[in-house]
């Protein structure tokens, strides 16, 4: 209740070994796979979340996934709102659908940045999530760090370059 209480999100960086394996397939072998992992452990806990009722219980709380990516979000939020609908009586704490949680308290970071061979398909997938909804993030001084300049590819409007890489995060993080 303290960070929802003083208006501060709380970052989940949710990957890395704690004990247990950090996949549903375990320990992975190599490194990609674990690159990969990230972003399935950001829905496991962006999925327990909601439909644990933390949202429901803290109604201001903010979230921001760290560093698993953000294109998953959409298939999520789509699986999520079927699923409620076929089994609402077992989670009858839910006032509303999952994709309304998410979208009002959960904020993504864009690094590892997606890259598809075709662009539209980023720019579709940024403006279904909201260009208000992401933050950018670099992952300064790893190897496979994200550079601002470049991170973007061409062709994205200059403003929601400029949301997702300043106002987003000060908004968020009220600076």
């Amino acid at each position: 209740g303290g960070a929802e209480r003083h208006g501060l999100p709380i970052g989940f960086h949710v990957f890395g070994t704690s004990g247990h394996p950090t996949t549903g397939a375990g320990w992975p072998s190599y490194y990609i796979e674990e690159g990969a992992g990230h972003s399935t452990s950001c829905q496991t806990v962006v999925t327990s979340l909601v439909i644990e009722g933390v949202f429901e219980r803290f109604p201001k709380l903010k979230v921001v996934m760290i560093e698993g990516g953000f294109a998953w979000m959409p298939a999520l939020t789509w699986r999520l709102d079927k699923l409620f609908e076929r089994m609402r009586g077992e989670v009858a704490h839910l006032k509303r659908r999952p994709s309304e949680y998410i979208r009002e308290h959960v904020w993504l970071t864009t690094q590892p940045m997606e890259e598809p061979d075709d662009r539209r398909q980023l720019f579709d997938t940024i403006d279904w999530i909201g260009h208000d909804r992401l933050l950018f993030a670099s992952d300064s001084p790893h190897w496979d760090f994200d550079d601002p300049f470049r991170a973007f590819p061409a062709g994205l409007d200059e403003d929601v370059r400029r949301r997702i890489c300043a106002e987003n995060g000060k908004r968020v993080f009220r600076v």
